[in-house]
């Protein structure tokens, strides 16, 4: 379902371990040599369709009617929720999670938690990563990184800066968090969509 695709030699690959259930589209990419790729150890509910040239981690959860548009990224560990519709070229980090109805057309950085309509960033996703057993040193400090880009009052330059000069040095003196510090960073200055900026009630109201 590309209007681009005229019959070049494209490919779907799929690791080892997935469970697909009932009615999951996956569709080959468009583009010479380009791939539609599913990690390992992912589970795909009913109804779901995963478009062409996306790219999908290891170790997602992603629930009835979700629907991923052409070229949608999805991290290792991310869990969408129901009835989620992603728009094309976004990404969904590392851990991250996408509560049930949402409608997804920025990037949802690792880490966080995405609901409601519009989209907006509520906080960590603390559930994901305590199941994922990342510590609460480390949670700690992402939390910190949380609250430097969506209630620091600052824009997203000087919220990246506050986290590497602020928030980065705190990982290196114990505890570890440098990984998933850097890997947010990376995430949010690697993207061309722009990152979901919006924010509204934290995750402890949400839930």
């Amino acid at each position: 379902m590309d209007t681009k695709y005229e019959g070049e030699d494209t490919e779907v690959r799929i690791g080892s371990g997935n469970t697909f259930f009932e009615y999951t589209t996956v569709h080959r990419a468009s583009g010479k040599g380009n791939a539609t790729v599913i990690g390992d150890d992912n589970f795909v509910m009913a109804y779901v369709h995963i478009a062409h040239n996306c790219s999908v981690g290891n170790g997602c959860v992603i629930t009835n009617l979700v629907q991923l548009g052409g070229h949608v990224e999805v991290g290792d560990l991310a869990n969408i929720g129901g009835l989620v519709g992603i728009h094309q070229f976004c990404r969904i980090g590392t851990l991250a999670m996408v509560g049930a109805h949402t409608y997804v057309n920025k990037d949802i950085p690792p880490y966080m938690l995405a609901a409601g309509h519009p989209c907006r960033v509520r906080g960590l996703n603390s559930v994901g990563l305590r199941r994922a057993g990342i510590s609460q040193s480390v949670q700690s400090l992402l939390r910190r990184a949380y609250r430097a880009i969506y209630r620091g009052g600052l824009n997203l330059a000087q919220a990246l800066s506050t986290i590497e000069s602020d928030v980065l040095p705190q990982s290196a003196a114990g505890g570890g968090g440098r990984n998933e510090l850097e890997e947010l960073i990376r995430f949010i200055r690697s993207s061309e969509r722009g990152v979901e900026l919006r924010c509204g009630r934290e995750e402890q109201e949400w839930s």
